[in-house]
């Protein structure tokens, strides 16, 4: 992948995407392998806003049984497998374990209920899985049982825990760019740091988008037939010059990862605000969510108090007693905006995605969409690209990401993945690169290790609780639209993923990248400084920006 902003100008695209998140790169993705011209702008970089901010898991919607939502929990479950088949490397089977009490609704009676319609609902989730992969249904387990396999359960009127479960994804970053890689072989042309200003207009037709480079001084008009708004919470901001909105309230939601360690599976927990709360083990840490603001926010806010952290500790140590969380554990605020659903005073986040074809408001050739759910992304991306097609009149094209693999998703056995590298090229790593480079780069983990083979400097660690290794960096700034170190560091490396990973890290990280790039001394200090802004390092709460 190259960043050409030549290629954006003189062609008239078939569709052009507006946002770089989970949903707009499956949009693309999902186009372009159905044939169309597809073009694809990012103001910051390929998933740097909510898809960043996410609780890591790919869930089964088991929580939409409740509500009798039974399409929904449906189509999670179909997602989450679809996930499982496409990226195998990028998932693992994940025990949720959640407290039940002596309650009408929520007891064990209700809850075995709620497995075995999950178990009517969600009977073909391990269809086409490989066995490392297929879930076992829900289950029910008694008080002792759950205080002797799961004693992080608040225990005070503890009748036993439900169990059931989900994927939790390792590498969620190189999951989501994996989108990108795809569409971009599928002859998308993709550009990040790259604004849209305004929509082209003529007469009451939306014909693309005016552009500029946020990397440099360029502007640039990009031409399309179709333009698909998937700008996320800054949905009405395209919109506005059209004198037209979606309307979509917007909520801010937080999950915080910390340095505490973490078992093997997730637990569940209520406060006394009565609100769900997860930890989820991710990276051998605990990670804690979610918490969502309490009314609507304006959409470029994306700011979290001290205050608003140290409230949600308290809630997380209402659920989890024995946790004793306090703001010195905190490693990493993750903070996104998101579609809102707003009932009377209740404000809640939105389960399903937001889609407007604006001709129902005069405006022809747009779309816009905003979801806050990652597991469903592709399946939303299909139901766009069917009516992407229809707007075009073009011939229905069968759709196909739900069964083709994602770059780097060809593996079936992921432990002898792991088993066969390790025989093959572990000599001269550090000992966990090799695990890591399977999840993060699957069946491709190989384009990682020719790049080091001639160069040990490129096989060691960057930083000392990491198992990243410069080659990663080196492939990130050679051939996948990293121009800048955050995006290095932050998403397409897990460098930066449990928080700052210090400051000899990071002047070995811009080392690499600035001499693949070819940087200037004054614009490495800059970029260091960049990354050094978005974890927040001179404030007590690290943060993202």
């Amino acid at each position: 992948m190259t960043r050409d902003l030549e290629a954006l100008t003189g062609r008239t695209f078939d569709v052009l995407v507006v946002g770089g998140g989970i949903y707009g790169l499956a949009i693309a993705y999902d186009a372009a392998q159905r044939g169309l011209a597809v073009a694809l702008v990012e103001r910051d970089d390929f998933g740097s806003g909510a898809s960043f901010n996410h609780l890591r898991t790919i869930h089964g919607g088991l929580r939409y049984l409740q509500s009798l939502d039974l399409s929904r929990a449906r189509e999670s479950v179909r997602e989450r497998r679809t996930i499982a088949r496409i990226a195998p490397h990028a998932v693992r089977p994940l025990p949720v374990a959640v407290p039940v009490y002596r309650s009408l609704v929520r007891g064990k009676t209700a809850m075995r209920a709620g497995f075995l319609l999950d178990r009517l609902v969600a009977a073909g989730r391990n269809r086409g899985v490989a066995e490392s992969h297929r879930l076992r249904g829900g289950r029910v387990v008694g008080r002792s049982t759950a205080i002797q396999q799961f004693p992080g359960l608040r225990r005070q009127r503890l009748t036993g825990a439900a169990v059931y479960y989900d994927y939790v994804t390792t590498e969620p970053d190189r999951l989501t760019f994996s989108f990108a890689i795809a569409a971009a072989e599928h002859d998308a042309v993709l550009a990040n740091h790259v604004e849209a200003v305004a929509p082209l207009v003529d007469g009451k037709r939306v014909v693309g988008v005016s552009a500029r480079d946020l990397l440099g001084p360029e502007s640039l008009e990009i031409s399309a037939r179709v333009t698909v708004n998937a700008t996320g919470a800054r949905i009405d901001r395209l919109l506005t010059p059209l004198g037209i909105a979606t309307g979509a309230p917007m909520l801010k939601a937080m999950n915080l990862v910390t340095r505490r360690d973490a078992g093997e599976e997730a637990l569940g927990g209520r406060s006394i605000a009565g609100r769900y709360l997860f930890l989820v083990p991710w990276r051998e840490r605990a990670l804690f969510g979610t918490w969502e603001s309490s009314a609507v926010c304006d959409p470029d806010d994306t700011t979290v108090s001290e205050r608003d952290v140290a409230a949600f500790i308290a809630e997380l140590n209402q659920a989890f007693p024995a946790l004793d969380l306090t703001l010195a554990d905190i490693t990493l605020v993750h903070r996104g905006v998101v579609p809102a659903s707003v009932k009377g005073s209740r404000v809640s986040l939105e389960g399903h995605e937001q889609v407007r074809d604006h001709a129902s408001q005069g405006v022809e050739g747009l779309v816009s969409v905003a979801g806050a759910k990652y597991t469903t992304a592709r399946g939303v991306a299909e139901r766009i690209t069917d009516t992407l097609l229809r707007k075009l009149q073009r011939p229905s094209a069968p759709c196909r990401t739900a069964s083709t693999p994602l770059p780097g998703g060809s593996i079936r056995d992921v432990g002898l993945a792991v088993a066969d590298a390790r025989r093959e090229h572990d000599q001269g790593l550090p000992a966990d690169t090799i695990p890591h480079l399977i999840a993060a780069y699957g069946s491709r983990y190989r384009d990682v290790i020719e790049l080091a083979a001639d160069r040990p400097d490129w096989r060691t660690r960057i930083a000392h609780d990491s198992p990243v290794i410069g080659a990663e960096l080196v492939l990130a700034a050679r051939k996948e639209m990293a121009p800048t170190l955050a995006d290095v560091v932050i998403r397409r490396t897990p460098l930066g993923a449990l928080g700052y990973p210090g400051d000899d890290a990071i002047a070995r990280a811009a080392a690499i990248v600035g001499t693949e790039l070819r940087w200037p001394d004054a614009r490495r200090r800059d970029e260091i400084a960049s990354v050094r802004s978005f974890y927040g390092v001179e404030t007590p709460v690290h943060g993202t920006a």
